[in-house]
């Protein structure tokens, strides 16, 4: 086992955590760990055990379906904020116009 690869998961857990509080400070400091503690894996080239492989897989898909619900989440508040402004929702698609 990779003691490494155990920083990783743990800092994983972290950044999940900081993502279900809604903590942007807590985020940013989660992800630039995570970020630093990955290249000095992918530096050490050695390959994790296959469960600590298909944990850190697991938690990264958390992690993503956490950002893209709370994405989702921000871009209907912002909208809500701009109808109750009277603008246009920005979350409609319009077909780029076509030059001639």
């Amino acid at each position: 086992m990779s003691v490494m690869m155990d920083v990783v998961l743990q800092q994983q857990a972290e950044l999940i955590a900081a993502l279900d509080m809604q903590d942007a400070d807590a985020i940013l400091a989660a992800s630039s760990a995570l970020s630093q503690t990955i290249e000095k894996l992918r530096l050490q080239r050695q390959v994790p055990a296959q469960s600590q492989l298909s944990h850190g897989l697991k938690q990264a898909e958390a992690a993503r379906i956490r950002v893209k619900y709370l994405t989702a989440w921000n871009r209907q508040k912002i909208d809500r904020l701009a109808e109750c402004r009277g603008l246009a929702s920005s979350a409609i698609y319009v077909m780029p116009q076509k030059r001639a």
